[in-house]
């Protein structure tokens, strides 16, 4: 079948932020991908594309393997989820059907994204529904007060942080760009000086993971204010020495979209994550995003505690 895409820009950021609103799921689900952020950032590596199927909003990326969809449909019917949501039934055949075409078969056809309501329903209509990565879902209170013992190592990093150095937290402006980029590629490099056998399987991963994200992080770095999105720098002894960019999900959910601390600074990750939640507290939920399937940043994450563990799952044609 023949569908006309249309490339996505920034002036499209409004009519996806809408359609998910639009569904009762999108102003529900704490997914951080159920956003314009975390998609566009990455417009260096992937190609994105968008169409309107019948009223519904459909997102593509296409890369050198082919094309998928990062994003279920989303549209307005609020009955989506739901038995009666049949419109999203066809749809999905409708695209599904595409993008078989436009691969001529290849696996690389699938939906990710879908949130754990629309599992059950997406299975019936014939669809494999694979388990994507989780995101990590944390009280907002837990992040800022770091009570007890299951977050005693965290409270000791932050108190020996602020005691051994001149700390001052400023917005990130755009002046700030270059300086910040030069932070993201030396921590790449502390990465690089880190034996694999000391950090673990899948490091080597990891380290290919941090070159494609330097294509995310200029992005973001560049057109964080068309985005949307609160940036915030740590000076250390007038250096900076991290920075942490985010937005609000939605009214209970604030999101934060990456983050990066000097290597060498012991505690500045901590203080850094710490204050930033702070600063958003109004959000009873933050969204962590997930771990890439990789067993340090997991590690890492779970040591906060998360909440929640968001469901996430990738649909693919039986």
């Amino acid at each position: 079948m023949s569908i006309h895409l249309s490339p996505l820009t920034i002036n499209d950021q409004s009519r996806l932020n809408q359609a998910i609103a639009s569904t009762s799921i999108g102003g529900k689900t704490p997914l951080s991908t159920w956003s314009f952020p975390p998609h566009y950032i990455w417009k260096d590596l992937f190609t994105f594309f968008w169409t309107d199927i019948d009223g519904w909003l459909c997102l593509f990326a296409e890369y050198s393997d082919g094309i998928f969809m990062p994003l279920p449909p989303v549209g307005p019917y609020s009955a989506i989820g739901s038995s009666s949501g049949n419109p999203l039934k066809d749809v999905l055949s409708q695209v599904t059907a595409y993008m078989v075409t436009r691969n001529r078969g290849s696996s690389v056809t699938r939906i990710e994204n879908i949130p754990a309501e629309l599992k059950e329903e997406i299975q019936q209509w014939g669809y494999n529904l694979l388990p994507k990565d989780s995101d990590y879902l944390y009280r907002t209170s837990d992040l800022i007060q770091l009570k007890g013992n299951p977050y005693k190592s965290q409270r000791a990093a932050c108190n020996r942080f602020i005691r051994g150095h001149r700390i001052r937290i400023t917005p990130y402006r755009i002046i700030d760009r270059d300086e910040c980029f030069a932070l993201f590629h030396r921590w790449i490099h502390q990465k690089d000086d880190i034996p694999i056998s000391r950090i673990g399987p899948n490091e080597d991963v990891a380290r290919l993971m941090l070159r494609d994200a330097a294509h995310a992080h200029r992005v973001t770095l560049q057109e964080y204010r068309e985005l949307g999105l609160t940036g915030r720098i740590v000076r250390v002894d007038e250096a900076v020495k991290a920075y942490t960019f985010g937005f609000p999900r939605s009214s209970e959910v604030f999101c934060v979209l990456l983050e990066v601390a000097d290597r060498s600074v012991y505690g500045l990750a901590q203080y850094l994550f710490r204050e930033f939640c702070r600063e958003f507290q109004a959000y009873p939920f933050v969204n962590t995003m997930d771990d890439s399937g990789l067993p340090g940043l997991a590690k890492t994450k779970l040591a906060y505690h998360p909440f929640q563990l968001v469901s996430n799952y990738i649909a693919q044609p039986s």
